[in-house]
């Protein structure tokens, strides 16, 4: 993989990460899509300091090594949603990207090598599909998701929980996006993944 990673943050169909590895420092470029500012929890990359894309620019992270892992992770409303995955000269010193939904959703996101579209990951329609899914969702499954999927006064949904805490949320969720995004429950508290 080169090394320069690019990430792409949607808002209906607006927000990309790309990872840029470089010779020497790896870069992650972060372009946020949207008509509004964009926060990000950044583990193992930006000194695990939060960063706050501007709409419509993008940001350059620089990793301090190329033995660095971590997380970027969309906030909205104070909730942890989409989340690129990063790591630099890891197994077989390989570089490693990946999208996951596991911790929730209020956007869209991808991920890929800068330049390789063919190392794409993640759905740029993401929520687009999962407020679909929800407006056909018989009464019975919308009433199995209490407390997983969260809608504005009219109705639309604006943010999906984490799947860890919500076992059906993940068959919703393979229903619309399976392929496109990691969705399954991850390694938690002694849980394979």
């Amino acid at each position: 993989l080169s090394q320069l990673i690019s990430f792409h943050f949607f808002d209906q169909l607006t927000h990309t990460l790309l990872p840029n590895l470089t010779a020497t420092m790896p870069k992650i470029f972060i372009t946020n899509k949207s008509d509004h500012p964009q926060k990000f929890y950044c583990h193992g990359f930006n000194n695990n300091q939060d960063l706050i894309v501007k709409p419509r620019s993008k940001s350059t992270l620089t990793a301090p090594n190329h033995q660095n892992s971590g997380a970027i992770i969309a906030v909205h409303d104070g909730h942890e949603g989409e989340q690129a995955e990063i790591t630099f000269n890891g197994f077989g010193g390989n570089d490693f990207i990946d999208m996951s939904n596991i911790v929730g959703a209020g956007g869209n996101m991808t991920i890929q090598q800068e330049g390789e579209p063919s190392t794409r990951k993640g759905d740029p329609l993401f929520m687009q599909n999962l407020r679909k899914a929800w407006k056909k969702a018989s009464p019975a499954t919308r009433d199995g998701l209490k407390g997983s999927i969260f809608t504005n006064k009219e109705g639309k949904v604006v943010r999906m929980g984490p799947i860890k805490e919500h076992p059906k949320l993940e068959s919703f969720v393979r229903s619309f996006a399976d392929g496109k995004t990691y969705i399954g429950v991850g390694a938690w508290n002694g849980s394979p993944g």
